[in-house]
């Protein structure tokens, strides 16, 4: 996926997401959900991602993700989700609004 997905950041905030996701969850998808996809965004709210795959991610690369996240130039916070590890009762909530933002390969 090359387009900006219709969730509310900026098309250079998406370049350092997708760059993130690519260097460590290139083969997975990966959602977003929460404000940032509803539209009830404010401008200092987070952008929450789910990364789909079969069996659990391991903490070692969610932590990853999240340092880079977090010492990227993202103005906001980014929550990074491990669908396989995560409540069915949560994974519904997440499912019922996401926008793909990455493919699964």
């Amino acid at each position: 996926m090359t387009n900006t997905p219709p969730i509310t950041i900026t098309p250079e905030h998406w370049a350092i997401v997708r760059n993130i996701l690519q260097k460590h969850v290139p083969a997975c998808a990966v959602w977003a959900f929460g404000s940032r996809v509803t539209g009830r965004v404010k401008p200092y709210s987070d952008l929450d991602l789910a990364v789909i795959s079969g069996t659990p991610l391991g903490w070692h690369l969610i932590e990853d993700l999240k340092e880079d996240f977090s010492h990227s130039d993202l103005p906001w916070r980014v929550d990074v989700v491990d669908w396989a590890s995560t409540d069915p009762a949560f994974q519904a909530i997440i499912a019922r609004n996401k926008v793909v933002v990455q493919q699964s390969v």
